[in-house]
C-alpha cells in the first residue's frame, strides 16, 4: 500500500481526479445556487442598463414612413402660415384675425394629438449641442452669446426625437 502512494504517478491521478470531482460538484452547486439565488436579476438587470446605455448614446433621429413624412411637412407649413400671420396682423381685421387663430390653434392640437412638436429656436441661445442646420452666419461681435437670429424651418420632433432638423440664421460673437 506504502508503495502506491508514494508512486507519483498515482498520486497525480488521484489528485487530478479529486480535482475534477470537486470541480463538477462546485459547477453543480453554482448552477443552483445561481438560479436561486437571483443573479438571473442580475443578469437582467444589466441587459436593461446596457440598453439603456445604447438608447441613450444612438442617435435620437427617427427614421419615418411616408405618411410621417407628409404629416412632418404639414407640421412645417402651420409653422409657416402661423408666421405670415403674425406678420401681417396688424393690417387683418380683428375678426378675420381671431379666425385665423382658432384655427392655427385647431391645426397644433391634431399636430400634438400624434404626438408631434413644432421647435422654433429664433432668438435663442446657440450652442453646439442643438441640431440645427446652419444656413448662414452674421458676425456681431458686441453679443455677449451666440443666437439664433431668424428660423427659415422649425426642428419636427415626433414622440419625442428629432425628425426634421431646423434650418435657422445664426448670429454669433465669434
Amino acid at each position: 500500500m506504502s508503495n502506491l502512494f508514494t508512486n507519483p504517478v498515482v498520486v497525480a491521478i488521484t489528485v487530478a481526479g479529486a480535482l475534477l470531482i470537486l470541480a463538477f460538484v462546485y459547477l453543480l452547486s453554482r448552477k443552483g445556487v445561481h438560479q436561486s439565488s437571483g443573479a438571473d436579476k442580475f443578469e437582467e438587470l444589466f441587459l436593461k442598463i446596457r440598453e439603456e446605455i445604447k438608447s441613450a448614446v444612438a442617435p435620437k433621429f427617427v427614421t419615418v414612413t411616408i405618411e410621417a413624412n407628409e404629416i412632418t411637412d404639414l407640421a412645417i407649413e402651420v409653422w409657416r402660415i402661423e408666421q405670415r400671420i403674425t406678420k401681417s396682423a396688424s393690417s387683418l381685421p380683428e375678426n378675420q384675425l381671431k379666425g385665423l387663430e382658432n384655427s392655427i390653434q385647431k391645426l397644433r392640437r391634431y399636430l400634438e394629438k400624434y404626438d408631434i412638436e413644432i421647435v422654433d429656436y429664433k432668438n435663442h441661445k446657440y450652442n453646439d449641442g442643438l441640431n440645427l442646420d446652419i444656413l448662414s452666419v452674421e458676425k456681431d461681435p458686441t453679443l455677449p452669446e451666440s443666437i439664433v437670429k431668424e428660423t427659415v424651418e422649425p426642428t419636427i420632433m415626433l414622440k419625442g426625437q428629432v425628425v426634421r432638423k431646423a434650418k435657422i440664421i445664426l448670429l454669433s460673437n465669434h
